[in-house]
């Protein structure tokens, strides 16, 4: 299977036999890690006897003599996300450029896939963007984001297990299947490491909260020429303690009232009357009589009794993650190795999503379930008012989540005297993703009802209703995903010449059974949990890639892809791509690509899921079931650039991509409905085949190296341009620049503008870096009574020492400017929030220090 080979084949093709020996040495010292778009010309320069290099870039089957190939592949190292100053994995892929938006972390209150983090390249869903690690897939979180939307989650892989990562910023459907639609990110784990490694560090922000520490332990032992084998094992511990509204001045007291179209946020308890809201007889200790006519939930004259439940709410969650991985290669022969890899991760997280509610006028709309009669408003009275009310306890979700994987395989090479030099490779993997939460302080839909039957408001006293016995509860749900994969692949870089050099040739096969599992939680209180969804399918796939080289500088690519799924039936996705190198210091390329994206298992076979979103200035509950005959979406990408390196210091590329997807899974218009059917508890809206998506923008890469007498300074620079992204029927013709995708199935603003900026100086054994992360502004179209908004900056300085033997030491200083994300409305509607948690984390001014030390 080509992912299997992205992880284990060398970066040098051998010409005969004996010399594949020395191809699974270049394996076993890991100086290949990857897959190329490309093709191998098969020749050599005319003063240079030396083969040519090959090294592989994820996304082909076969290798090739140069990394700038027929798409833009970004290749990050572990050394540049230490000098981010990201103290995760997960934390530097969010803030990479071509990361639009519509991606979402652990820290965002109430998104239906708690402890976990995707990433959505190009701005789609997550559910576009394939994850792999060492080339090979993994199972998806077992929860979705949005209810909807499986991925990778990437709080499993810790730092140190990391050697680089590259992200193909294309369509590579032909190459690994369905969900690569957006592009691919391949997450290259150590292996083949000698010797002891020990890394700590701890940190915390300046205003309080967040503070974190780590510690792991990397090792490995065995020769693979030698010893014929090695084992790497890694160890890792991360501990972050959250942050709470209550923690950062621009939410501290839910009030936003002096922001346009902002308003007074705190959780409010009154009895609407004919003559608007009114306060109730007694507030309670913690809550005061304030105006309603700026508030969140009555805008409207009258009074409320507000309270500040900002110390209840997180704006970063509260994490604890362990993983192990074990690693072990070995020399089975002078032409094959075999491998078997394991890998496990244990994390917790705790969120307070806010103080305990109900009413229809609570942020959220309130709702129980009735049996016999199904789900129902719950609109409690006092004095034959509707009441709506918060209680001062939080609502905390725990989740713990379990993922392991196993993967073993075996691959080798070959040689023939007239059809060339082979690669072939088998592999097994099984993973599975466990999810289980637990949501305290769920209010007992009877005992409010009890209690406020034999009240009046003469005689209702918060003190006594804040502490029935029954009153909370704890709502426990669970997920399980499992995925098996079964991969092969042969493939050759010259199986035969023609007069411009090579022909290369590569076939793969593929199997999957994937299995989902969600478990609604306990039906007795308001807003309970429903999400249900049992089912599982196979899938085959057979796949080939073709490189002939057309010219002495001009080559052609052409890839296939046949899949079967049992529960819908096969779909072929074609590829063709050229690529022009007039000089070796300019290299153009383009691709073609169609190609689907299967429905996933909760689309096709959720029993049912409550939900809501913001409507306007409202929430409003939604109600989902899953439709088994759903068909796939069709996909269609087009992708042009250019890499220029006019001299040994200077590389620039630049390219263009469309994205056109038909067919898309949705719903119906949500504004639509609910303004011509206003006020209803609950809106059922199907999942169907009924719409298109036609996204295309730029994205562009600097680097320039500088030798001085000071030192080595390096400038990096990635940049993308959403320029489009336009879905039928909508709120807006065109979501790029705005906030109108929140409405969607992709939520999130999508700016036209995102970059990362870096300035480094090497100079003896310090490395300093300076970076700049940019997010353009966008217009607010959702809340029209609200500001646009604006463009948002964040410097981080990083820095380390490496002068002392066996020690490095680093440190870095994030947010320097302790800048906070710019005001969204549709988000205090939303969760009482500031901005919008796809683009933003709201960290303060923070800073680490660390140590490394090998042995």
């Amino acid at each position: 299977m080509k992912k299997l080979i992205s992880t284990l084949v060398a970066s040098t093709l051998p010409r005969t036999l004996p010399r594949t020996s020395t191809l699974l040495s270049h394996v076993a010292s890991g100086t290949a890690l990857t897959l190329s778009f490309g093709v191998y010309a098969g020749t050599t320069d005319a003063t240079d006897k030396t083969p040519m290099q090959r090294v592989e870039v994820t996304g082909s089957l076969i290798r090739a003599s140069d990394r700038t190939e027929y798409n833009q592949v970004q290749r990050v190292t572990a050394a540049d996300i230490q000098e981010s100053g990201a103290s995760t994995v997960a934390d530097f892929l969010r803030d990479i450029s071509a990361n639009s938006g519509s991606s979402y972390n652990e820290s965002t209150v109430l998104n239906q896939s708690p402890g976990a983090t995707g990433i959505a390249l190009r701005g789609l869903s997550v559910k576009y963007t394939l994850v792999l690690i060492d080339g090979q897939r993994a199972t998806p979180y077992a929860f979705a984001s949005g209810g909807t939307d499986t991925f990778t989650d990437l709080n499993t892989l810790p730092l140190n297990i990391i050697d680089h990562i590259e992200i193909v910023k294309a369509g590579a459907v032909s190459q690994y299947g369905s969900d690569a639609i957006a592009g691919v990110v391949n997450i290259i784990t150590k292996k083949n490491y000698h010797g002891t490694e020990v890394d700590g560090n701890v940190g915390g922000t300046q205003l309080g909260g967040q503070y974190t520490k780590s510690l792991s332990v990397l090792n490995g032992f065995g020769n693979l020429d030698t010893d014929r084998y090695n084992i790497t094992t890694a160890l890792s511990y991360l501990n972050q303690s959250g942050i709470s509204m209550a923690q950062r001045d621009i939410t501290k007291t839910q009030d936003y009232s002096g922001k346009k179209g902002g308003l007074f946020s705190q959780p409010s308890s009154f009895v609407m009357t004919p003559n608007g809201p009114q306060a109730l007889p007694v507030c309670g200790s913690d809550a005061q009589v304030t105006s309603g006519a700026n508030n969140l939930q009555t805008k409207s004259e009258g009074t409320v009794c507000s309270q500040n439940g900002a110390s209840a709410q997180s704006l970063a969650a509260q994490v604890t993650r362990s993983s192990a991985k074990v690693h072990a290669d070995f020399r089975i022969g002078d032409y094959s190795q075999a491998f078997i890899d394991l890998m496990d991760s244990h994390n917790t997280t705790s969120l307070a999503a806010g103080q305990a509610g109900f009413g229809a006028n609570a942020l959220v709309p309130s709702l129980y379930f009735v049996p016999g009669t199904g789900y129902t408003p719950f609109a409690p009275t006092l004095g034959g008012n509707p009441l709506s009310y918060y209680f001062p306890d939080s609502q905390v979700l725990n989740t713990t989540s379990d993922f392991y994987r196993i993967s073993s395989g075996i691959k080798g090479s070959f040689a023939t005297e007239k059809y060339g030099d082979w690669d072939w490779a088998t592999s097994y993997g099984h993973s599975q993703s466990k999810v289980s939460n637990a949501y305290s302080n769920q209010i007992n839909a009877s005992a409010v009802q009890n209690y406020l039957n034999g009240v009046t408001p003469a005689t209702f006293n918060p003190a006594t209703f804040n502490a029935l016995p029954g009153l909370f509860g704890t709502s426990n749900y669970h997920a399980l995903s499992k995925l098996d994969t079964l991969d092969a692949t042969i493939s050759s870089g010259n199986v035969f010449k023609v007069p411009a050099g090579d022909v290369g040739l590569g076939f793969g096969a593929q199997f999957q059974h994937q299995s989902e599992f969600i478990g609604a939680g306990s039906f007795d209180f308001v807003n309970p949990i429903t999400q249900r969804v049992e089912g599982q399918r196979n899938a085959a796939a057979l796949y080939y890639q073709v490189d002939v080289p057309l010219l002495s500088n001009l080559s052609l690519s052409q890839a296939g892809r046949y899949d079967h799924y049992n529960d819908f039936g096969g779909v072929f996705s074609p590829r063709i791509a050229l690529r022009y190198q007039p000089t070796k210091s300019f290299t153009m390329y383009g691709s073609y690509n169609a190609g689907f994206r299967a429905p996933t298992l909760i689309e096709l076979d959720q029993k049912e899921s409550v939900t809501y979103q913001v409507v306007g200035n409202q929430n409003v509950n939604e109600y989902f079931t899953g439709n088994p005959n759903l068909q796939p979406e069709k996909t269609k990408n087009y992708n042009l650039g250019f890499q220029f390196s006019p001299t040994k210091t200077t590389d620039i590329g630049l390219d263009w991509y469309k994205i056109y997807v038909s067919n898309v899974i949705s719903q119906p218009n949500i504004e639509a409905i609910v303004t011509a059917n206003p006020g209803q508890p609950l809106y059922k809206l199907p999942y169907s085949n009924i719409s298109f998506l036609n996204t295309d923008g730029f994205e562009a890469t600097l680097k320039q190296v500088v030798p001085s007498s000071i030192g080595t300074f390096t400038l990096n620079s990635d940049w993308a341009y959403v320029w489009h992204f336009k879905i039928p029927d909508s709120i807006v013709p065109d979501f790029a620049g705005n906030n109108g995708a929140n409405n969607t199935v992709f939520g999130g603003a999508l700016p036209h503008w995102k970059g990362n900026t870096s300035l480094s100086l090497t100079k003896n054994n310090w490395t300093t870096s300076l970076s700049w992360q940019f997010t353009g502004g966008y217009k607010q179209v959702i809340n029209t009574a609200s500001s646009d908004a604006p463009s948002y900056s964040l410097f981080n300085l990083a820095a380390s020492y490496s002068g002392i033997k066996n020690w490095r030491l680093y440190a870095n200083v994030n947010n320097l400017l302790n800048r906070a994300p710019p005001f969204d409305a549709v988000w205090m509607t939303t969760y009482r929030g500031y901005y919008d948690p796809s683009l933003y984390q709201y960290i303060g001014r923070s800073a680490q220090v660390g140590a490394t030390y090998k042995f």
